[in-house]
């Protein structure tokens, strides 16, 4: 052992090493219900592991033991802190390899491997070559010692003062990095409006701010008696029983524990489940299961209650949502009962049935290389809705034009190539109200586009392939199959089979190739389409 490296002082509390070998590290057994906190000695001399080991082996703090660690060289301390980033102190000799190894090690501590919450306790025995005063302002340490003053009492109490800091760093720590957490998921569950996805992604959102496996389920109850209860979104092991009654798919532990919460109104955590009341301001309550396999600790269980608030809120975001979707929905019906009231052949289901076969085309188009980034679920929401406005320019059409029962000439053909300009404004100047993309700007883009061709022949801009929006270019085969296969004032409906041939042509003509194929896709699906 160097001179000077001994650490001495009388009485009770006298501090001395036995001559023993160099150890290697070694990670001493867990316990099971409270493990360890870990403290890394980094220090040259053998002796002075084995004698902290020693006199600190029934030491303990919050009734957890501690675990030792032994590096003997400032290199193989940070491959250990690398590796094992759950160090809660370190007890750092200053002179090893080098005269100042310990102190360059502590700015590669902080600065290369980033670690700011392990407490680092400077021991030396030559107190005169790093002056405390300079190494205490010049190094982000939290104590320094002189090894003949830390005796076994000074030493725990070092150590105590040490893990208490360490403790709160990384409560504070755990904490930020929990709200960072529900802010991210908040962001994420706010931008759904499909009740299904919401669910789900309460699932996931919960089980990555409590750091467990996604495994869990979301209920809402079925009934006022609040007897039973719907499983709206499930995951891990309960995966297939999603729509599913609450008693008939789980076992009735669990079945019994989410019904409590429902009628109680409270959270309820034990060892091995989180379950999360969700409020919301109309009553529509509903519980989030999930199976964390462990206690929560306090800051865990707050972290989940704000969650809970934060999904409670999209519940009624997702609520209001819905109200005022059907408000649009109900709007767009009246306005296309509006257009079909002036037309003498629609049969007033003509809207629906555009609508029914303009989805299923998209439905097709979609499986189709290329268009799934087109066709995603807002594009299928908009488009069947906003199919039925195509027409609705026609109400701008005087009635000795629409009801016609012979071809129009040239000027009755203008006033009738107008209703697409028409239309478009109509529902443009409506749609002005409503922030974003919705149901009548996108059947606006159908108004004045639906009569376009793939060729550029059409009207009323002649544009020609890709430059027609999707939608049109889908309405445009599924409203000439339509007009085919039904009645007209001055004609009665043609052939199944010449209107398929008719549609077959069209294509790379008068129609998108690929829109077409997807018409044909559908048809065959569905067995027939008429």
């Amino acid at each position: 052992m160097r001179s000077g490296d001994g650490l001495m002082a009388g009485g009770d509390d006298e501090f001395l090493f036995k001559e023993e070998g160099p150890e290697v590290p070694v990670a001493e057994e867990l316990s099971a219900s409270q493990p360890p906190w870990l403290i890394l000695i980094v220090d040259d001399d053998p002796e002075v592991h084995a004698m902290t080991r020693l006199v600190m082996k029934k030491f303990a703090y919050r009734g957890r033991p501690v675990q030792f660690l032994s590096a003997y060289s400032a290199e193989e301390a940070l491959g250990i802190l690398r590796h094992d980033p759950g160090i809660a102190m370190i007890l750092l000799d200053v002179v090893m390899e080098t005269d100042d190894a310990g102190l360059r090690l502590v700015p590669r501590i902080r600065d290369e491997l980033g670690n700011s919450q392990v407490r680092i306790i400077l021991r030396t025995g030559q107190p005169g070559q790093a002056p405390e005063d300079d190494v205490i302002h010049g190094y982000d340490i939290n104590d320094y010692k002189a090894k003949t003053e830390l005796t076994a009492q000074k030493l725990g109490t070092a150590t105590v003062a040490a893990l208490r800091s360490f403790e709160h760093i990384t409560e504070l720590i755990r904490s930020r990095q929990g709200m960072e957490r529900i802010i991210d998921a908040s962001g994420s569950l706010f931008a759904l409006r499909a009740i299904d996805r919401f669910a789900e992604a309460v699932l996931r959102e919960l089980a990555r701010v409590l750091d467990a496996a996604v495994d869990g389920l979301v209920c809402v109850p079925r009934g006022n008696a609040r007897t039973d209860a719907q499983i709206l979104a499930a995951a891990g092991r309960h995966a297939d029983s999603i729509g599913l009654p609450l008693g008939h798919s789980v076992d009735p532990d669990l079945a019994a524990k989410i019904m409590d919460v429902l009628r109680s109104r409270q959270h309820r955590f034990d060892d091995r489940d989180a379950v999360l009341w969700l409020r919301t301001a109309d009553g529509r309550d509903a519980a989030a299961c999930l199976h964390v396999g462990r206690p929560l600790d306090p800051l865990e269980r707050k972290l989940a209650e704000v969650l809970g608030a934060k999904i409670a809120i999209g519940f009624d975001n997702l609520h209001l949502y819905e109200q005022v979707k059907r408000s649009h929905k109900a709007a767009v019906i009246a306005l296309a009962g509006l257009a079909e009231y002036k037309d003498p052949d629609g049969g007033g289901d003509h809207g629906l049935r555009l609508s029914r076969l303009v989805t299923e085309i998209a439905f097709a188009l979609r499986s189709q290389e290329g268009w799934d980034t087109t066709i995603d679920d807002e594009f299928l929401d908009q488009i069947t809705m906003g199919a039925m406005l195509y027409d609705i320019g026609m109400v701008g059409v005087p009635d000795s034009v629409i009801r016609k029962d012979q071809r129009l000439d040239a000027e009755e053909r203008q006033q009738m190539e107008q209703h697409c300009e028409r239309g478009a404004a109509i529902l443009e100047k409506a749609s002005r109200l409503v922030e974003g993309s919705n149901y009548l700007s996108f059947g606006a883009a159908i108004a004045r586009a639906h009569h376009e061709r793939w060729d550029g022949s059409g009207y009323p801009a002649g544009l020609s392939g890709t430059d027609i929006p999707a939608a049109a270019r889908i309405v445009a085969v599924a409203d000439v199959y339509d007009a085919l296969t039904h009645r007209r004032s001055w004609r009665e409906a043609v052939p199944l089979a010449d209107a398929l041939k008719t549609i077959g042509d069209g294509a790379g003509t008068l129609f998108d190739p690929r829109v077409v194929a997807a018409f044909f896709q559908a048809r065959q699906s569905r067995g027939r389409m008429r």
